[in-house]
């Protein structure tokens, strides 16, 4: 690897995607084709299915995501698994970007650990797992048609040999014709690198290895705003995309698009089911900042090329399967949900449908736009489900957005503010109930913004005010604290409904008991203004706001530590305490049973402690 890797201070080891865009000087000392591979800190495994798991089969999948620039746009990796090879690449426009894919896929590291001849056979005669009706030579040359491929190349090592000395020829000529008028070269060089790369994914999809390429586009705004460069990437796709694909042991392109004759009489007989459909050899993903926004011109344009089919085939003279690439937003909830059913049946997570629904939701609200709970990155999702799997074989939700919250700060809620999100990370990551001073520590931040944002923090369906020895603490509890008001199922067990509002050190010498509430009205809207008594509550009404009821709280002159509203004020009804503060309403903090369950909770209570 380059040593521009390697973090100078040696103390903050670099992200996943410093790590990705640390590439290196292929010029020097770094490599064209480098394998997918992070930090120390990141599983090579874990990051393939980062990468893999997002794509659908046979579509182009978007994804709205933040790739860092590569430093050399013109290095391509490549990770692969027994039955699954891919490839990530930056967009470097039409040419140089085909170009690259067919660096990756034919690259030597390919060729030493996926196109390997102990897949293929000496004579190729391993394909399709030996399952053919002609002799394979005859498969790949007239079915799938491969090209450089003539009677000299029925060997592995010749065809390796070939193959290339003709990838080096072409890649030479890259460089030359990108930005070259010379328009009939540069359409020559076209047509051989669209058939050097369609020959080395109709090898890969005859060795039994799904393929896809991952093309990251960092300056999705660039394409916005410029007409012609989007028209660049919708035309690439267009002419790249069907070019990929197959019908058994058929090119699907050359079944439906070719034209030239002698092309067409080089292919092998075959037979069309009623209804049938064309598969890729290929999946595919985009990967930028708002590239959802360019799914329509990117579904035209691919359903243009797609009604553009040999003469013969729309006039219905000949038969052959349809050919339909559907533009998929990544980022929407069945998508989020396709990711979560992968990652459940590849690590036989046992999440019930409950489950599943709501870390579909949890995943909205943590890795959506700021804007909206609609859309997440599925980068993310992959990331925190498999850090969480590494915990628990079928972790709850609240230990998946624990292990969300190990994402850097960018990625993971955005729809709060930085130092708000650092705060919840910090909590989620804690294993005790944090103080300020503690919190100001593990979340990194200033005094000042701690004030401004932790009300923000506290409002979080997960997050909770606790007391321990007179000190305010913040703790994140497993399910959310803003119940609904609904009758607890657990009425008979008082110990099981009664939410938890003071932790006590281990050393306190007064015996437990539980704490009690009253009821809260909807309109609560400061939480962190929640006061403690020396012996008893106020007499309370249904709509007096929610108390709780400690005879242990701290003595009477710690309250000023955790409140700010006179101790006579806090029975009064919510409506009185809203014309004392202009701050935003909160969701509501507590939810608990009402007045009128007291008496029957009373008799419920352990002998010995106070009514």
């Amino acid at each position: 690897m380059s040593p521009r890797r390697e973090d100078p201070t040696g103390d903050t080891p670099p992200s996943l995607e410093e790590w990705l865009a640390a590439t290196g000087d292929p010029d020097a000392d770094g490599e064209f084709v480098q394998w997918l591979r992070g930090p120390d800190t990141v599983n090579e495994t874990h990051l393939h299915q980062r990468f893999w798991t997002p794509a659908q089969d046979d579509s182009v999948t978007l994804v709205d995501d933040t790739p860092t620039p590569f430093d050399d746009g013109r290095v391509g990796y490549l990770s692969h698994t027994p039955g699954e090879a891919q490839v990530v690449l930056q967009w470097g426009g039409p040419l140089a970007t085909l170009g690259r894919l067919a660096a990756v896929l034919l690259s030597d590291k390919a060729l030493s650990k996926i196109l390997t001849p102990s897949r293929f056979g000496r004579a190729f005669e391993a394909i399709h797992r030996g399952d053919l009706e002609q002799d394979a030579p005859r498969v790949l040359c007239r079915g799938h048609q491969v090209g450089w491929y003539s009677e000299d190349e029925h060997t592995y090592a010749a065809w390796r040999d070939r193959i290339t000395s003709v990838r080096d020829t072409l890649l030479a000529k890259i460089g030359e014709h990108t930005n070259s008028t010379n328009t009939a070269a540069r359409s020559e060089l076209f047509e051989d690198l669209h058939g050097l790369v369609a020959s080395a994914t109709h090898l890969y999809h005859a060795i039994g290895v799904d393929l896809t390429t991952t093309i990251r586009l960092p300056d999705t705004a660039a394409l916005a705003r410029n007409s012609a460069q989007r028209r660049q990437l919708c035309t690439f796709l267009a002419k790249t995309v069907p070019k990929q694909s197959v019908y058994g042991v058929h090119s699907g392109y050359r079944m439906l698009f070719e034209e030239r004759p002698p092309k067409l009489r080089r292919r092998l007989p075959y037979n069309v089911e009623p209804n049938a459909t064309m598969d890729l050899t290929m999946s595919w993903v985009l990967a930028g900042p708002t590239i959802t926004d360019l799914r329509d011109v990117i579904q035209e344009a691919l359903t243009t090329e797609l009604t553009a089919v040999r003469e013969a085939i729309a006039e219905g003279i000949e038969t052959a399967p349809t050919l339909s690439i559907p533009v998929v937003d990544g980022t929407t909830y069945p998508a989020i949900r396709r990711v979560i059913d992968e990652i459940a049946m590849t690590h036989d997570a046992q999440w019930t449908p409950r489950e599943r629904q709501r870390l579909v939701r949890l995943c909205l609200r943590s890795f959506g736009p700021a804007d909206t709970t609609r859309r997440a990155c599925p980068y993310d999702v992959v990331v925190s489900l498999l850090r969480a799997l590494n915990e628990s074989h079928s972790p709850t939700v609240a230990a998946v957005e624990r292990a969300a919250a190990t994402l850097s700060v960018a990625r993971f809620r955005p729809d709060l503010v930085p130092t708000a999100t650092a705060l919840y990370a910090a909590l989620l990551r804690a294993d005790e109930p944090l103080g300020r001073s503690a919190l100001l520590e593990r979340a990194d931040i200033a005094a000042s913004s701690y004030d401004r944002r932790i009300g923000t923090v506290q409002a979080l369906d997960r997050v909770q005010a606790v007391q321990i020895d007179g000190h305010r603490r913040w703790v994140t509890t497993d399910e959310p604290s803003h119940p609904s008001l609904q009758p607890s199922p657990c009425l008979g067990h008082p110990h099981s409904w009664l939410p938890l509002l003071t932790h006590r050190s281990r050393t306190h010498s007064v015996r437990f008991a539980p704490t009690l509430w009253v009821p809260l009205r909807v309109g609560w809207r400061h939480p962190h203004r929640i006061p403690t008594w020396d012996q008893h509550a106020p007499t309370v009404t249904s709509l007096d706001i929610a108390l709780p009821v400690n005879q242990w709280g701290p003595r009477r002159e710690d309250c000023t530590a955790i409140t700010d509203a006179p101790t006579h004020h806090s029975h009064r009804p919510a409506t009185a305490l809203e014309t004392i503060t202009d701050e935003p309403r909160m969701t509501p903090q507590y939810y608990a049973p009402t007045a009128s369950l007291l008496d029957h909770l009373r008799l419920l209570l352990p002998r010995g402690v106070s009514q």
